[in-house]
């Protein structure tokens, strides 16, 4: 029998070995246990490393799992009992381990003989990294995600004789930086899985070394941190952006630095190397931008970009052309990497290539030590390979990245395999990324980060295991990894659970849409009805499957539960496209009715703010869209149509969806505003299609039967729209109001038909 630390019992030795594609016990196996008492001995170096020691103690604990063994760990040249098994550079490993793999950092070899096991790999961590693969390939075990292992259980251990030889195709395997409490768990994952970092910096030492970032820059955007405000604006404000004539501070969100303002590189430099001396394990670290735009307008910049790239523009990852970035960002970068290099030369600094900076640098070259984080990010299409032709906005991005690797192949991938704005709905992204990582493969890209937190199984599935495993070794095949993890992570109700993942591939491949990041854009229709239904028949099936085994149920559950939620939001955001399409008030509510059905599975914030604003518009007095977060002015709930506040130059235009009571009489809209608001008139969308004035629409103007005071209050405007103004046909009349850079404050809108007293 066999069974599984939080995980299944399934049955018989044959399963297990089936499993795991290993012979069935013969003559001349190694036995390392017999019926569960050690027959063997794991030996270390003398004077192991920490991560070494580890290594062992980690393969101690999985033979004493799997067979209820406790087999003794003891330094070579001390007594040993049974067979030797040698867990790093011992004197047999030493003879036994190839140059061509000693040469190579994160190798692992294994050599099972009969008499001895070797363990060991080209450095301490990939001495690590061996001691997963033996019990992996050699033992059966399986860890599928964090704080879950598949460990097989018997009482007798042997091993045929055998040679397990590789090193990893990808020299970078990076995730998300993790803290708190999920960090251990997650990065016990990883290091089973061959990833090498971002791991929390403390632990390095325990995990080979492996990549982490300074804990005072511990993502990609950093600006900020590097050159905080706090510290340098008061002494320094000509380090920070010139924009419309003024210096302002930086921030994360769309402002950045005066790149070339006398002193700022030195103490950017000066700032990075007193960041590693306090770091001084850490080997990489970003130096890239703040997220958004927001660059400096100052002549000196302005003549830089003309000198470097003619100050162009960029279409790249934008709507509309933008200036283009790419040579001041990386000429600002090989900048401060020349000063860093003179003390830290071995340190790889990240440069993100985003946005309007995501194009290769026309003129500039990065130093060999700047290494550019490429983002797979607008124009994306995440339901097709980056590779694949029918996608337009993957074949842009496909083009942009070949001319990368012209550049060079030392490029960094930043690929958004958990994208965080998709908020949890179903992904199904494991073929095309796949199909991704071999193709990074074949440009001869050789470094890949996953912006991902690595444990949202319950949503992703197999996603993470699969690419963990061909960063590895791009050439395995990533359907047949997908089924060795849905028995690991389900056992029995394995086949139900490949179906489940099948339909939700299969539904996005029916209906041929792209999506990126955007799902109130993005969603209606993305998904093909049939295929959910069919998808949520097969996790009913697994969970009868299941219903006698509690972990396994629970595990199938919490997949359920995700796909409920999913389910019932994509329902929310398909009626809220109807209703702004139609204007019907039959779609508002079954928008309102199926996000509280999604958020009663799951509260996730994207979606959350999502339904409560379509909530909040209730008491609003009547549909809307582009309005900010409720507030409070004046004792009074209210919502500005500037959603994202003042002062960023983005439009506060908003609509509201009036139904008209009398379409041959005219309308009444009366509205409580805040005297300061910026409203003089609202515009009726008489052409009826929602389209902006650009794509042919026809707005015509109204203006309020007196004015606002302009003074702090909460006054009322009543407007009065002919039926000439309405569009043809339609029970629910477009209402817009904003523009540009205007706050209007609303409290509550009323329509009612225009009595003959009205003017």
């Amino acid at each position: 029998m066999q069974s599984t630390r939080h995980g299944p019992r399934l049955p018989g030795l044959l399963s297990i070995l089936a499993f795991v594609g290993t012979a069935i016990q013969v003559s001349g196996d190694i036995v390392l246990v017999r019926d569960g008492q050690p027959a063997s001995s794991i030996v270390t170096p003398p004077n192991a490393a920490e991560t070494v020691r580890f290594a062992a103690a980690e393969l101690a604990r999985y033979l004493g799992e799997i067979s209820g063994a406790k087999v003794p760990v003891v330094a070579e040249g001390a007594r040993i009992r049974g067979a030797p098994v040698h867990v790093g550079l011992t004197a047999a490993a030493r003879t036994a381990l190839p140059d061509r793999l000693a040469r190579q950092p994160e190798s692992v070899f294994v050599r099972v003989s009969t008499d001895r096991v070797v363990i060991v790999g080209g450095s301490d961590r990939g001495t690590l990294f061996a001691v997963y693969r033996f019990l992996e390939t050699c033992l059966g075990c399986r860890w599928p995600a964090p704080d879950i292992d598949f460990v097989p259980r018997r009482s007798t251990l042997s091993v045929p004789d055998r040679t397990i030889a590789s090193a990893p195709t990808f020299d970078l395997r990076l995730f998300i930086a993790q803290s708190g409490k999920q960090a251990a768990a997650c990065m016990a994952w990883g290091l089973k899985l061959g990833l090498n970092g971002f791991y929390p910096p403390d632990a390095a030492t325990r995990n080979g070394e492996s990549y982490f970032l300074p804990p005072e820059l511990p993502s990609c955007h950093t600006y900020h941190r590097v050159i905080p405000n706090d510290t340098y604006f008061g002494s320094h404000p000509e380090w920070f952006p010139r924009i419309g004539g003024k210096r302002l501070p930086g921030s994360l969100h769309g402002r950045q630095l005066c790149v070339t303002a006398p002193g700022l590189a030195d103490e950017f430099a000066r700032r990075i190397d007193e960041i590693l001396e306090r770091n001084p394990r850490c080997r990489i670290t970003s130096i890239s931008p703040n997220d958004g735009r927001g660059w400096c307008e100052c002549p000196v910049c302005m003549a830089l970009d003309k000198k470097l790239c003619g100050g162009r523009a960029t279409r790249q990852g934008l709507a509309g052309e933008r200036p283009f970035r790419g040579d001041r960002v990386f000429w600002f970068a090989n900048q401060v990497a020349r000063r860093v290099a003179e003390k830290h030369p071995n340190v790889l600094l990240l440069e993100l290539a985003y946005i309007n900076y995501a194009e290769p640098p026309d003129t500039i070259r990065p130093l060999a030590n700047v290494v550019p984080w490429v983002c797979h990010y607008a124009p994306a299409d995440y339901s097709k390979p980056i590779a694949d032709p029918a996608s337009e906005p993957n074949a842009q991005f496909n083009a942009l990245l070949k001319r990368w690797v012209r550049v060079t192949p030392d490029v960094l991938i930043y690929a958004y395999v958990s994208k965080s704005m998709w908020w949890r709905l179903p992904r199904p992204v494991l073929r095309p990324f796949a199909a991704d990582v071999k193709y990074f493969h074949r440009l001869g890209i050789h470094r890949y980060y996953a912006q991902s937190r690595l444990g949202d199984w319950p949503l992703d599935g197999p996603l993470y295991y699969v690419l963990g495993k061909m960063l590895w070794d791009p050439g395995l095949d990533p359907q047949a990894l997908a089924r060795e993890w849905t028995r690991a992570m389900f056992g029995p109700a394995a086949a139900a659970m490949d179906r489940f993942y099948a339909e939700i591939d299969a539904a996005v491949r029916a209906s041929g849409k792209p999506y990126s990041d955007n799902p109130p854009r993005d969603v209606p229709g993305l998904f093909a009805p049939p295929h959910i239904e069919a998808a949520r028949q097969a996790l009913t099936a697994a969970v009868r499957t299941v219903a006698d085994n509690p972990n396994l149920k629970e595990r199938v559950e919490k997949v359920t539960r995700v796909f409920d939620y999913g389910r019932w939001m994509i329902r929310c955001i398909e009626a809220a496209a109807r209703f702004r399409a139609t204007g019907e008030a039959g779609d508002y509510q079954t928008a309102v009715q199926a996000g509280r059905r999604a958020l009663s599975f799951l509260r996730v914030r994207e979606a959350k703010k999502f339904v409560d604003h379509l909530k909040l518009l209730e008491a609003f007095g009547v549909p809307a869209s582009g309005m900010g977060e409720a507030e409070k002015k004046g004792g009074r709930t209210c919502w500005n149509t500037d959603e994202t506040g003042k002062g960023d130059g983005r439009a506060g235009w908003a609509l509201l969806y009036a139904r008209i009571p009398d379409p041959e009489r005219p309308a009444k809209i009366v509205m409580d505003v805040w005297g300061e608001s910026d409203l003089q008139t609202i515009v009726i969308n008489t052409g009826g299609q929602g389209k902006g004035y650009a794509d042919g629409g026809i707005w015509k103007p109204v203006e309020p039967v007196q004015p606002l005071s302009g003074k702090p209050g909460w006054e009322t405007l009543t407007f009065v729209v002919p039926p000439s103004l309405f569009a043809p046909g339609k029970k629910t009349q477009r209402i817009g109001l904003g523009g540009g850079d205007s706050q209007i404050w609303i409290a509550n809108v009323r329509v009612t038909a225009a009595d003959k007293a009205d003017p």
